[in-house]
């Protein structure tokens, strides 16, 4: 069988207009010793038709029968990913350029670190990219406050999320920052690259984070749930960051949910919040 160094995970609900587009952004690189999983979860557009001309050696399509949500759909496709290293790419943005596995693969095998932290290209809104460079990096920095949770701006170890069982949190919201905090506390070690991997197209009529709803505001709460979980977990030297987030969260939390149910009643898009930038509370 021949040796995969990364799985790239692509998941996709109703999203016939931009599959293509994410799916042909890493057929474009120049470096190819990757597989390609593709998730379809239980589209009712074109999104399965759309991405089964693409099925071949290298590129593996998984069709859920109903919608399962990101995380489930996630969670499968690592039981299958034959790659020592897994990158996200949500199927509505694209990665970055032409050159960027070649970048991440000089990094990673450099330190073959757990976690290898990159950063974002925002497009629509302010356009800003956000990097990872050595002070954001570091596991305190992560734990007080991680610059951009969302995992596809990561390069996860497969071995270390096996060994920790680290998996989504299944049917919620921010299942993406559950992950990455527990991620950072199991972590042995960290690196980082000061490039950003992908594009993060803002507010997409129709998708997830745009899409107000109660179950984003009751999630918020569960999340804080979860986060005393792994509170628990935390080695005691990081304790302190872990809870320093915990109270920032609690208390940012009544502005964000006031955010949505306002959307909810005027029957707008969920606002784009602020992005955290919390400090640490001794």
């Amino acid at each position: 069988m021949k040796y995969i160094k990364y799985t790239i995970i692509i998941c996709g609900y109703n999203i016939e207009k931009y599959i293509e587009t994410a799916v042909e952004s890493v057929l474009k690189q120049d470096y190819h010793n990757y597989e390609i999983i593709i998730v379809n979860d239980g589209s009712t557009d074109k999104t399965l038709e759309k991405i089964k001309k693409y099925e071949k050696d290298n590129i593996v399509i998984i069709n859920n029968d109903i919608n399962k949500g990101l995380g489930a759909s996630r969670n499968i496709a690592v039981k299958v990913a034959k790659g020592d290293y897994i990158l996200y790419l949500d199927g509505d943005d694209t990665m970055y350029d032409e050159h960027t596995l070649s970048k991440i693969d000089e990094i990673v095998q450099r330190d073959e670190a757990d976690i290898t932290f990159f950063g974002v290209q925002y497009i629509g809104g302010d356009n800003k990219v956000h990097l990872s460079n050595a002070e954001n990096s570091t596991k305190i920095a992560r734990l007080t406050c991680d610059m951009f949770f969302g995992v596809p701006s990561k390069c996860w170890k497969k071995e270390f999320l096996k060994k920790n069982n680290i998996t989504f949190i299944e049917d919620i919201y921010y299942e993406d920052m559950i992950y990455s905090v527990k991620s950072t506390i199991l972590s042995e070690k960290l690196s980082y690259g000061e490039f950003p991997i992908f594009n993060y197209y803002k507010n997409r009529p129709g998708s997830i984070m745009s899409t107000p709803n109660i179950k984003r505001c009751t999630d918020m709460y569960k999340m804080l749930a979860y986060m005393f979980e792994l509170y628990e977990i935390t080695p005691k030297k990081y304790q302190k960051y872990v809870l320093s987030f915990i109270k920032n969260e609690t208390m940012n939390l009544p502005m964000r949910v006031d955010a949505i149910l306002k959307s909810i009643e005027n029957k707008t898009n969920a606002p784009i919040l602020p992005k955290r930038n919390y400090k640490l509370i001794e």
